[in-house]
């Protein structure tokens, strides 16, 4: 089969893949759209990730043991744990050390064209959502975690920080529980999807830092940036940093008045990372999340590569394959 594999820390299509063979309690999926992800992007950057890429799919089921999947639309839960572990039955299952994620840490991912995953990683796709919606029910759902950290209704003042798909997501979901929700970003075209949203937005620029915002949720990976949220978050407020492995934040970006701020401040300091694909699902369901707009470059499964190239460019929001 056909599946985009990291090689010597370089994607490359391989047209002669071995087919997975599905072993009892899992499926064999025949995906049919996948999205890029900058995780997907930060995943051919780590010199010790190997095996296929890709990890935000819809798909049709092929086989299962259980038969009431199969020919179902399907998309998954990206964490493979062990339901037996200490941390699984503690409901900490996305957080458990020895877990694999699909396309990203043990697991092959979805970038081919069948894939094998357990069965209780699977949701089905209700029938009046699309599969270009569906395949953005992994990233809805880890936009919907992030308002569980900290409660958004009632608070006066909550700022949206950056201008990627991750923030576009959580500035609906947010504005959906709060209407004094605002988004910041540089971007002036992520601006105008705000203003169609009916989102309260501005440019970060022309933005005075005078620590007075609640909660302050970033997505941005510049240097700096967590900086600029402290500079933002009011006396005990709180800073949410949604996973976004394409960079990292060292120490070397905080100056000693940034660790004043937080230690004076009092500041919580949350990070957020998954959510249940099974949240985005009803996400999409009730039609409040609005995704046009977001899908900004499509491509067949054999310009992958060019894909993931456009995938880093600023300009686009969404990269989706065509796998059929």
């Amino acid at each position: 089969m056909r599946a985009l594999c990291l090689q010597n820390a370089h994607p490359v299509i391989d047209p002669g893949c071995p087919t997975p063979n599905p072993q009892p309690g899992q499926a064999l999926v025949r995906p049919l759209l996948v999205l890029i992800s900058q995780a997907d992007i930060h995943a051919c950057r780590t010199p010790d990730h190997d095996g296929i890429l890709g990890h935000q799919f819809v798909g049709i089921v092929e086989s299962a043991t259980n038969q009431a999947l199969v020919g179902k639309r399907v998309v998954a839960d990206v964490n493979i744990t062990d339901p037996s572990s200490t941390f699984a039955k503690r409901g900490l299952g996305h957080h458990e050390p020895q877990r694999k994620i699909l396309g990203l840490r043990n697991h092959d991912g979805c970038l081919s064209d069948l894939l094998v995953i357990p069965e209780r990683n699977l949701a089905i796709v209700p029938d009046e959502i699309n599969d270009e919606q569906a395949v953005f029910a992994t990233q809805l759902a880890a936009a919907i975690h992030v308002s569980r950290i900290q409660r958004i209704q009632g608070k006066t003042f909550v700022t949206v920080l950056g201008g990627d798909l991750s923030a576009l997501l959580c500035a609906q979901v947010m504005g959906t529980l709060n209407a004094s929700v605002r988004m910041l970003t540089g971007r002036t075209d992520r601006l105008e999807l705000c203003a169609k949203w009916g989102i309260k937005h501005r440019h970060l620029g022309e933005v005075g830092r005078r620590a007075d915002q609640d909660i302050v949720i970033s997505t941005m990976t510049e240097p700096g940036s967590l900086s600029t949220a402290l500079q933002m978050a009011r006396p005990r407020g709180a800073i949410i940093l949604q996973s976004h492995p394409i960079a990292s934040i060292d120490d070397q970006s905080l100056t000693p008045e940034d660790l004043e701020r937080l230690i004076e401040g009092e500041l919580k300091l949350y990070g957020s990372r998954c959510g249940q694909v099974t949240d985005g699902l009803t996400a999409l369901q009730s039609g409040r999340i609005d995704l046009s707009g977001l899908i900004t470059k499509r491509v067949k499964f054999n310009d992958v590569l060019a894909g993931f190239r456009a995938s880093i460019e600023p300009e686009h929001i969404g990269v989706l394959v065509q796998m059929t």
